[in-house]
């Protein structure tokens, strides 16, 4: 009985702690999308506020195609994006690190994210 008790209140102490975990990872990623890593990626390579804004039309123009059921493609993706960016067509670590940013950016947009980086993955293959 009393190791029951002791299991139990274990339990609800990892339970305490996995909730307060949780809440600050929400507040990280909270502050972390204020400060839109997306666009300091951008910055650094030299992409102005125009072509930004284009930049953020093409993910929310993908970001609708998939919660209305179509598909994207990461090739598709990756087309689009170096138009905007030239200098880095066919740098896939810009790329990677372009989708890690949006992921905590963008975090309603992170299923299109992941899938574009899984296809990334397989499209390098």
């Amino acid at each position: 009985m009393w190791e029951e008790e002791q299991n139990s209140r274990a339990v609800t102490e990892l339970r305490t702690r996995v909730n307060e975990l949780e809440t600050q990872l929400n507040t990280v990623v909270g502050i972390l999308s204020l400060l839109r890593p997306a666009a300091t990626v951008l910055n650094r390579c030299g992409v102005g506020k125009e072509e930004q804004r284009a930049f953020y039309g093409l993910i929310d123009d993908m970001a609708m195609r998939v919660d209305s059921g179509d598909s994207v493609s990461y090739a598709d993706f990756e087309a689009r994006v170096a138009e905007l960016v030239p200098s880095r067509r066919g740098d896939r670590r810009f790329f990677e690190y372009l989708i890690e940013a949006l992921k905590l950016e963008r975090p309603s947009s992170k299923p299109m994210l992941d899938y574009l980086a899984h296809a990334m993955t397989l499209f390098r293959e």
